[in-house]
């Protein structure tokens, strides 16, 4: 009985679980009262023991006379138990593993932020928190002539000359009809993507530990994101393009 007992709990089930069905083995169809004396355990929880094995289909109930009694149902039925259980780990299993990149963010303790902006402002929302985040790092991707139609060349040289003041270098590629590369000295590296070969109204930021994605055609939406494995992936996509 012992090692029947081990095997029980191994399976998932409660001592008291184990113990009613056990003796509900050994002694057959009995009232709840007599299974509960003979397994040692309290009345309340032999209930409740018996509810759930009845779910799981090991314990049935019979009617003999007026009385109700309870007899559990032939060991070959915990072979359909475990198949089940089996079954379930395995697509418990696939989900962790489709899963394991987010417990792995989990782990270091990265928890990805996003946030919406929308309307005129969403651009300004993105440079705001620039500002505030006062990062070692800023690359910009983006659609100049877009931004240029949408937001004042003043309110842009304005930002910049904030960042100027913690950042001592910030670069951009630009899709623009711009000739030739333009910059606003030493401070400012751009390059340009050629009109014939991409066609996009957006704009990228990277920087920190967040990217911030804003679009200009249609309803203007900025979406920033908080995440080192986004901000490698578009840093990457960048330094290619860079040297392109």
């Amino acid at each position: 009985m012992a090692q029947w007992d081990k095997l029980l709990k191994s399976l998932g089930f409660t001592e008291s679980e184990a113990k009613i069905y056990l003796k509900s083995l050994e002694i057959g169809a009995a009232s709840v009262q007599d299974l509960a004396k003979k397994s040692r355990v309290s009345r309340v929880t032999t209930y409740a023991v018996i509810e759930t094995l009845t779910v799981q289909g090991l314990m049935s109930s019979v009617e003999k006379g007026k009385k109700k009694l309870y007899v559990a149902e032939s060991p070959d039925r915990l072979v359909s138990v475990v198949h089940s259980k089996v079954k379930t780990m395995e697509a418990t299993l696939k989900e962790i593993q489709a899963s394991l990149h987010d417990l792995k963010m989990i782990q270091r303790g990265e928890k990805p932020v996003v946030k919406l902006f929308e309307g005129p402002e969403a651009l300004k929302a993105i440079q705001d928190d620039v500002l505030q985040t006062r990062p070692k790092h800023m690359d910009e991707f983006g659609n100049l002539d877009e931004i240029r139609r949408l937001y004042k060349p003043e309110d842009r040289e304005v930002f910049f000359h904030e960042v100027k003041k913690f950042l001592p270098k910030t670069r951009a590629i630009f899709l623009s009809q711009e000739v030739k590369p333009i910059s606003r000295g030493s401070h400012e590296e751009i390059a340009l993507l050629p009109v014939d070969k991409f066609n996009f109204s957006g704009d990228v930021f990277v920087y920190g530990n967040k990217v911030a994605l804003s679009t200009f055609r249609g309803k203007q939406i900025s979406v920033l994101i908080e995440s080192e494995e986004l901000v490698k992936t578009f840093r990457a996509m960048f330094e290619y393009l860079w040297h392109w």
